[in-house]
């Protein structure tokens, strides 16, 4: 499997050459380029990305509304999301339905459900390719329980995950009661060392993780491995990243 990263920071106000753009990247294998979400600042990008395929974790901003520029390829998402994309110009809608298994070209993904946002709900995907499986979360507080969680990781060769923050929680409780908001790298690494996923990338960077500098960055994350998922290899994503999974 290829990754190719082309934003990799969140809807925050930092900004370096290196997360420059918001979240999008693609996963190919098989002769198949499938991308995974596409911020507001990436429009304008899709004839030059080519995807042959497009999976929407949620309708943020920062994920979802490059995809104003409309496409013909399909877009898996959940039906929430395309609900809330319902103005945007996609001719090929395809409704994701939680733990059953969907096809798109020669990848195969399961889907689940996760915490983060009430307005905008939010979708996990495991996505089974003839090169590998890989798992991205997106925007996450966790997932709905335990099960899923273990269900999504199961045998994975790669998680793709929410950079949002290192250490310090920015998980809140909304008026309702509801968990919104981002978990940390160290509490996702914690669920790669249970589930012994090897290789994992941390994009949609915050303020924080930004403004720390590539190597430093880069740095902490590896040091953060190394105590909560010592087999896995972590890596930071940046605009324009290429890499190879498992990584070379």
């Amino acid at each position: 499997m290829l990754l190719r990263f082309f934003g990799t920071k969140g809807y925050v106000d930092a900004t370096s050459p290196s997360h420059a753009g918001h979240s999008a990247f693609t996963i190919e294998a098989a002769g198949f380029r499938l991308l995974c979400d596409f911020g507001e600042n990436r429009r304008g990008g899709l004839a030059k990305i080519a995807p042959d395929a497009v999976f929407v974790s949620h309708a943020h901003p920062d994920h979802a509304w490059g995809l104003a520029e409309g496409t013909d390829v399909p877009v898996l998402a959940s039906e929430a999301t395309h609900a809330l994309l319902s103005e945007f110009p996609i001719a090929k809608r395809v409704r994701s339905v939680p733990g059953v298994a969907q096809t798109l070209g020669p990848f195969r993904l399961t889907t689940f459900d996760v915490v983060h946002s009430l307005r905008c709900p939010c979708i996990a995907a495991r996505i089974e390719t003839p090169e590998g499986t890989l798992v991205y979360s997106g925007d996450i507080v966790s997932f709905e329980n335990a099960a899923a969680r273990d269900q999504a990781l199961a045998g994975a060769d790669a998680y793709v995950g929410d950079g949002s923050t290192l250490t310090a929680s920015l998980v809140r409780r909304h008026g309702s009661g509801v968990l919104v908001g981002h978990t940390t790298i160290r509490a996702q690494l914690g669920w790669l060392g249970k589930a012994r996923v090897p290789e994992a990338v941390f994009s949609h960077f915050g303020e924080a993780p930004i403004g720390m500098g590539d190597r430093d960055l880069e740095i902490a994350i590896e040091e953060l491995a190394r105590k909560s998922a010592p087999q896995c290899r972590a890596v930071a994503a940046r605009d324009g990243l290429e890499v190879e999974i498992p990584f070379g």
